[in-house]
């Protein structure tokens, strides 16, 4: 069995995927292993990165999005631990030294999934070592900032994490697919912890997924945004009462993937 997986999850972009992956040869060891889980790029790109330096390509006929993306590559990861990274974010060369206390962390099953990075700074977090802290499942204090307690930066969690919370909803648009994906670890148990240190850097030119939920025009004002932040935790908040692992899905959003078909 591989100690370590690296998932990248990629989609047309070989120029990232390449610095992505140059960042993880300098921190893998010889147990890991690098998968690439590809969602129908165009056969040009294809054929670019079947020169890169990984183990293992999974590919797809057709583009069945992110959520799916992500699935199928976790399914053909054979480490006790995945290191999940999309394609627009490299690793710190720092995680090298780290990784085995991260692992150990993350083995006695106290902490389900460990951060390497977030665009902002938490207002509470539960200090846990001189490595991570705990991301409160809810606290007052994080109210416009406790849905993005899950992320789509890098992160590390056991081989077993999907099936134990559940994995990603298919035939999901990207931003859908990642804020259901949200609000239902809100409603779990899972528990979700950061490093201290930035040990992931997203790529010039690129931008998460999540991120792209907060206002960018340049004439927004401060206030507005504000009101975009609490109008947009309300509605969250009552996506997360009103979630049920029975019923997978928001109400409040639109499916962009599934409008695009009708």
């Amino acid at each position: 069995m591989k100690r370590i997986s690296f998932l990248i999850t990629h989609f047309n972009r070989p120029e990232a995927l390449m610095k992505c992956i140059e960042s993880i040869l300098l921190i893998k060891s010889e147990d890991d292993e690098i998968i690439v889980s590809d969602d129908a790029s165009e056969a040009y790109v294809i054929d670019k990165i079947k020169e890169f330096k990984y183990d293992n390509l999974i590919g797809s006929n057709i583009n069945k999005g992110l959520a799916a993306n992500i699935n199928k590559g976790v399914a053909a990861c054979k480490g006790k631990y995945i290191i999940y990274c999309q394609e627009d974010f490299m690793l710190d060369a720092k995680l090298k030294k780290r990784i085995y206390q991260l692992c150990d962390m993350i083995d006695n099953k106290s902490i389900d999934m460990i951060r390497f990075s977030s665009y902002f700074k938490f207002n509470k977090l539960i200090h846990l070592n001189d490595e991570i802290s705990v991301i409160p499942r809810f606290h007052w204090k994080n109210f416009l900032q406790n849905f993005y307690r899950y992320s789509d930066h890098p992160f590390i969690a056991r081989n077993d994490f999907w099936q134990r919370f559940g994995f990603y909803q298919e035939n999901t648009s990207g931003r859908y697919g990642e804020t259901e994906y949200g609000v239902r670890l809100a409603n779990s148990k899972a528990t979700i912890a950061i490093t201290h240190d930035q040990l992931a850097h997203s790529i010039e030119g690129t931008a998460s997924t999540l991120a792209t939920e907060l206002p960018t025009s340049k004439a927004a004002k401060i206030t507005s945004k504000k009101f975009y932040q609490y109008a947009r935790s309300l509605r969250l908040y009552f996506e997360w009462l009103m979630y049920t692992d029975n019923r997978r899905g928001l109400i409040t959003y639109k499916n962009a993937r599934l409008t695009k078909n009708d």
